[in-house]
């Protein structure tokens, strides 16, 4: 089925087999009516589910998908449409959710054969799809799932795959063909395109919000990956074998129906949480080694060189910019554009502010 958000929602691929209200999925090995159900490393949990779009480019990323339109409402009493109408449902179907606990969760959509984005700390809260624990009723529309946590990718541009040279356009849309688990129990999906066979699994990258996708083909195919605004690094490259990691290129972070704490006023702590939160960690040491990204002990007061743009002393602004617009300016000696764009609240810049001063 390829239905970007058209139609109600099914509730064909309810995966809710057996009910439970205290275990859980790790120690079970089967769901409970948990609405924000997780799996862990040692037992990943596999959900075939819709789930939000999350505003990825409908045209280049789900071009394998139809698009849905507005639809006029129904009333029951005239037995006739009326002058309102239904927005389409922003979800798209038949996708499979992986969750790995806090460390990472993704969707693999089965339609375009691609990792759609990751995130972590968080997975789906179901309560819009599965319905409240003591009533068991759905939303009656939009009730696609709601992802929490930080989103640190998503997908850009057409499929990045290609095989012998070939775009995945050239070769044709892809045919899901399902999916294994591991040794490790992580999922390895196939698919076809043309007359090639391709498997991928997707695995937790060496560094936090990194993803590590190893990609075979049973031809022995030349495999070449490429996306924009997000850094690549080949691991291994072979015929019929492409292993690399991708890097984050976003920085969304989304909570569920829980209350967002608000942070009142900027502290130190605050900041170093926030640090290992939202994946700073991956790219910025604390002990002057040199990462992705520079260092950041004792970054505060130095001068700093950039590739386009006038030198000048790492000061509070500087901080803010690089935090809020990573583009603006790019040190030398590094990518541009490896770093998203983060969009946090007053208190939280200042408190990470505050922590990279204190790192001398």
């Amino acid at each position: 089925m390829k239905l970007l958000n058209f139609f109600k929602l099914s509730s064909f691929f309810l995966l809710l087999s057996l009910y439970s209200l205290s275990e859980t999925y790790p120690a079970t090995g089967y769901l409970t009516f948990e609405n924000k159900p997780l799996g862990s490393m040692e037992k990943p949990l596999v959900m075939r589910t819709y789930v939000p779009s999350l505003g990825v480019n409908p045209d280049t990323v789900l071009a394998q998908h139809s698009q849905g339109f507005q639809s006029p409402k129904y009333s029951p009493s005239s037995g006739r449409e009326t002058v309102k109408f239904y927005d389409p449902i922003d979800g798209v179907p038949a996708a499979i959710s992986v969750n790995l606990g806090k460390t990472l969760s993704y969707v693999w959509d089965t339609t375009e054969c691609r990792l759609l984005y990751g995130w972590t700390d968080g997975f789906f809260d179901m309560k819009n799809y599965w319905g409240e624990r003591t009533s068991g009723r759905r939303r009656g529309f939009g009730y696609v799932p709601r992802l929490y946590g930080f989103v640190f990718y998503k997908a850009q541009g057409f499929h990045p795959l290609k095989i012998n040279g070939k775009s995945m356009a050239q070769l044709g849309a892809p045919n899901y063909k399902g999916y294994s688990l591991g040794l490790d129990r992580l999922p390895v999906f196939d698919f076809q395109t043309g007359p090639h066979r391709v498997s991928v699994q997707i695995q937790p990258g060496p560094s936090t919000q990194t993803l590590r996708l190893n990609f075979t083909t049973p031809q022995k195919d030349k495999l070449e990956f490429d996306s924009p605004n997000t850094q690549v690094e080949i691991l291994k490259s072979s015929p019929g074998l492409l292993h690399l990691v991708i890097r984050p290129n976003a920085g969304d972070r989304f909570s569920s129906d829980e209350k967002k704490v608000v942070i009142k006023k900027a502290t130190r702590e605050i900041g170093e949480k926030l640090y290992t939160t939202l994946g700073c960690i991956a790219c910025h040491s604390l002990d002057g080694g040199k990462n992705h990204g520079p260092t950041l002990k004792g970054c505060y007061g130095k001068k700093r060189e950039f590739l386009s743009a006038q030198s000048l002393l790492v000061d509070d602004h500087y901080l803010r910019e690089s935090i809020e617009k990573p583009m603006a300016k790019t040190v030398q000696g590094y990518i541009a554009g490896m770093m998203p764009p983060y969009k946090l609240e007053t208190a939280e810049y200042d408190s990470l502010i505050l922590f990279i001063k204190s790192l001398r």
